[in-house]
């Protein structure tokens, strides 16, 4: 019974086991069946998570088995904007290969990659620093270069793309894609946006090491690559032939227009090998050989590039060996037109230019020297005449781990024959140094600065010898390029010393009368302490310049200069971009000037504001109290060019002047005053003038014409005839373009022979050759007249008053017609001594009028007054009265007609007074 019973139990055990394999194996071949609905309903919700939360994703699986993963259609967008879309994915594979890891073949149909702009420039900006960090963490590191025949190897048999769409708002390619162990290839155009017709491109790696890259549109080349690998058991080579046309890329491409050159083409060859166990950059050996050349193009309205090539050489022999490198140029010429408008004429100007760089670094690249020579030639219309050549020869060194060091001596030496020009010669030496370190920390020198020996043309009559000045004696500039302002929230913080240029002493010459000494000046500047170097360049520029300039006593057309000094502070603030608190860019120039000299008697304070944006801006000047003593002011010469003698006084004044253009017009509004103080002077050792006071005032009120007010007093003016208490007010007019002057004296009164003489309104217009006006005179003492010449021993009582016309012409003053009248009840006149015996004694008539001079009492007394601008004088007196010694004192009437030089007079009134010596015995 047991024995029966235990084989059909095991029977059965084997049925149910084999069913259950059954089961299974049905199971599995019918999964992916099973899986597909549910992939296709919650595939999109997965991928949309991923990607772009919220976004619509479409996924169409149309066949999954264990041969075929079939995918219809797929549309994924991206939380960045990319959208991809693939349309008939047709993955095939076998079970026994998927456990090998490996697949059979990859068709699509059409994949579309829709890139936004922005997306596009931050997927370059992550390759380019992707590829940036991947290489600096391969330097000095071991790299295991696998078998070439490994690097087409693929997980699948072959892949083919029918049709690869990538838009992008700049550009749309259209591409097809065939990978295969034995090529890998790619083609199809592209189409910029600014372009008419689309570029085609080839690219291909074949297995037997060949490459290929080209870019042309329709029959024109733009990129042509050819390369080839090749491999044994130790090294890989690589070698390469390059050619690119710039000239047809620039033509096509807006972004190549801009370079600074116009290349036309390029060539490399290269080869390279490194073994299949490297260290770089250390163990790679290199052959390379590039160069470029040119096109002729006009770069501005007076520039055109001729021509120019260059040719660089970059070689390392073995692994051991050092790196060296070689650049060369040829045949660079740039001519110029119209360079100098002023010099007028057929102006062609040729620069020949070439460059000669040499240099190695070590294996690992952690040492490098290099350098060079640049030599710049200036032509001028005929080739042989040579203007000016710049020679520059730099000299770099730099070590890992320490400071890059440039050395860049130069020499500039300018020959100029042309007269129109405004130099003939400049001759400059000197030496800059810059260093940069690892950190940022970079500096700037050159300790003993750039010497200059400036020849310039010397205009007709002039004598101008070498000008010789130091610029940068002392420069040392140093900063970081990676520290931050915290101020202007930029990099590149700046530190300098000031910037100077120091020169030398010069003399110019002018005739023989004219020369101006310079003594040794300096200006120097310094930028804001902390300013940015970045945005020095680019934005805000902000900094101090001191000015300091001597000037030796010095003549001009005779007149003498006097010694000045002028130091101070101008401040720069000068930005391209907007401000930040008023949104407004700012050019702004401020200073601060003290001019001094005349024997440190001359003190004159001004401070400046300048708007550079607005054209706009004022100054302010203040005049400290300057004695008036040519002596004290070193300059005793003008005593006799002037005529004028100062004995006392002194000057000052202050001022405001504001300026503005509008319409390519400068308006000036000045707001100025002048005053002197107790000023006594001779003038041509002929007139005193004693505390003499005058205020002056320029203003121009609501910018239509100058109005130049004055007030004038003095205590004395003697030609010989002194007048007292002088007083003058006047305003003068003059217009805007400075065509006439109109002055109006207002008030004018001085006294005179203990009488007064005053004016009434006078006007004087510079337009008009011929100005005329009345002077009123009252209370003339006649007895003071009498006086004037005490020798005559006349006597005489009495008080005139009258009016005198003045006329002003270019010959001089002059009276035509003018009377005085004695008030009543008239005087006496008495004339008695040996003079009037004598006359009395020569004849009957002159005897009689003797006689009757002798006591003569007048009531009515009139003199005609006529004056001409060379002196002459002439006075008609008619008396009426009597004598009462003479005839009874029977009324008599008496004309007497007299002629003088007034100027004659004048001198020996004031020889007989001794009118001058005395006035300067006063103020010695």
């Amino acid at each position: 019974m047991t024995s029966v019973r235990l084989p059909k139990l095991l029977a059965r055990l084997l049925l149910i086991l084999l069913a259950a394999i059954v089961l299974i194996i049905v199971l599995l071949a019918a999964l992916p069946t099973l899986l597909k609905p549910a992939l296709n309903r919650w595939l999109p919700d997965l991928l949309a998570d991923a990607a772009a939360p919220g976004s619509s994703v479409v996924v169409q699986i149309d066949t999954f088995s264990w041969q075929r993963f079939q995918l219809t259609k797929l549309q994924l967008p991206l939380a960045d904007g990319s959208l991809i879309q693939l349309t008939d994915f047709d993955l095939r594979y076998r079970p026994s290969q998927l456990l090998q890891g490996r697949l059979k073949t990859l068709s699509i149909a059409e994949l579309h990659v829709s890139l936004p702009d922005e997306s596009a420039r931050k997927v370059a900006a992550v390759a380019a620093q992707n590829a940036g960090n991947a290489a600096r963490e391969q330097l000095h590191q071991l790299l295991e270069i696998p078998q070439f025949s490994q690097w087409l190897q693929l997980p699948l048999e072959q892949v083919s793309i029918d049709h690869i769409v990538l838009q992008h708002p700049a550009a749309v390619a259209e591409l097809s894609a065939s990978l295969t162990p034995q090529q890998w290839r790619i083609h199809g155009s592209a189409q910029l946006d600014n372009l008419p017709l689309p570029w085609q491109i080839e690219l291909q790696l074949q297995r037997s090491g060949d490459w290929l890259l080209l870019v042309s549109e329709q029959s024109q080349l733009l990129l042509q690559q050819y390369g080839h690998i090749e491999q044994d058991a130790d090294n890989t080579r690589l070698t390469l032939d390059q050619r690119l046309d710039f000239a047809a890329l620039s033509e096509r491409l807006p972004q190549l227009s801009g370079l600074p050159l116009p290349l036309n083409r390029m060539q490399l060859n290269a080869g390279l090998q490194l073994p299949n166990s490297a260290y770089l950059p250390q163990d790679l050996s290199i052959n390379l050989s590039a160069g470029f050349d040119t096109r002729r193009q006009q770069l501005a309205d007076n520039m055109h590039w001729q021509s120019g090539s260059w040719h660089l050489t970059l070689n390392k022999e073995n692994p051991a060996a050092d790196w060296q490198w070689q650049l060369q140029s040829n045949n660079q010429q740039l001519q110029f037109t119209d360079l100098l408008p002023a010099a007028g004429g057929d102006q062609l100007f040729t620069l020949s230019s070439s460059q000669q760089f040499s240099g190695y670094c070590n294996a690992k690249l952690s040492s490098c020297e290099a350098e060079g020579q640049l030599k710049n030639l200036l032509h001028g219309k005929k080739s042989e005449q040579l203007l000016a050549s710049l020679n520059l020869t730099p000299a770099l060194n730099w070590q890992q781990g320490s400071a890059l060091s440039l050395v860049l001596p130069l020499a500039l030496d300018i020959s100029a024959k042309d007269p129109a020009l405004p130099l003939q010669s400049l001759h400059s030496q000197g030496e800059l140094i810059a260093l940069l370190d690892a950190s940022g920390d970079w500096q700037l020198s050159s300790i003993p600065g750039i010497s200059n020996r400036l020849q310039l043309t010397e205009p007709e009559g002039w004598q101008l010898p070498m000008l010789e000045f130091q610029l940068l004696p002392t420069l040392y500039i140093n900063g970081n390029l990676h520290s931050t302002n915290n101020n202007t929230n930029s990099s590149g913080s700046l530190h300098s010393d000031p910037l100077r240029m120091t020169i030398k002493p010069w003399h110019i010459q002018h005739g023989a009368d004219s020369f101006l000494q310079l003594q040794t000046s300096e200006f120097s500047c310094q930028p804001a302490p902390g300013s940015s170097l970045l945005v020095a360049l680019q934005s805000v520029f902000s900094g101090q310049c001191d000015i300091s300039l001597q000037l030796a006593k010095s003549r001009w057309q005779g007149w003498p200069v006097p010694d000045l000094s002028a130091k101070g502070p101008i401040k720069l603030l000068y930005s391209l971009q907007d401000d930040q608190q008023n949104g407004k860019p700012q050019q702004q120039l401020n200073g601060e000037l003290q001019l001094s000299g005349a024997a440190n008697q001359l003190h004159l304070r001004m401070q400046l504001q300048h708007d550079l944006l607005q054209q706009r801006g004022s100054m302010q000047w203040h005049l400290d109290d300057l004695a008036l003593n040519w002596d004290k002011l070193n300059l005793p010469e003008m005593t006799a060019l002037t005529k004028l003698e100062f004995l006392n006084g002194a000057l000052a004044g202050q001022g405001w002047i504001d300026w503005q253009q509008t319409a390519n017009t400068w308006q000036i509004k000045p707001d100025l005053m002048l005053r002197s103080d107790n000023i006594s002077a001779v003038y041509d050792n002929s007139i005193g003038l004693e505390q003499w006071n005058a205020l002056i005032a320029l203003r121009r009120p609501f910018s239509g014409d100058y109005l130049l007010d004055a007030q004038i007093s003095g205590k004395s003016l003697n030609p010989g005839i002194e007048l007292k208490d002088i007083l003058a007010r006047s305003q003068t007019r003059i217009p805007a373009d400075f065509s006439y002057a109109l002055a109006e004296i207002y008030e004018m009164h001085t006294d005179v022979l203990g009488g007064r003489v005053h004016t009434p309104l006078i006007r004087f217009d510079t337009r008009k050759d011929i100005n005329a006006f009345g002077i009123e005179l009252e209370h003339i003492q006649l007895a003071q007249i009498a006086a004037l010449e005490a020798k005559a021993e006349v006597q005489a009582t009495g008080t005139l008053d009258g009016v005198l016309p003045i006329v002003l012409t270019k010959e001089g003053p002059q009276i035509p017609g003018g009377s005085l009248f004695a008030r009543d009840p008239g005087g006496v006149i008495r004339y008695q001594n040996a003079t009037s015996a004598a006359l009395q004694q020569s004849d009957q008539t002159v005897g009689l009028a003797m006689q009757l001079l002798q006591n003569f009492n007048y009531d009515k007394l009139q003199s005609n007054i006529q004056y001409q601008p060379d002196g002459a004088l002439n006075l008609g007196l008619q008396f009426q009265g009597k004598n009462p010694d003479f005839f009874g004192g029977q009324a008599t009437h008496l004309n007497v007609n007299l002629e003088y030089n007034l100027l004659d007079l004048l001198e020996s009134l004031r020889v007989t007074q001794d009118v001058i010596s005395r006035l300067e015995e006063k103020y010695q």
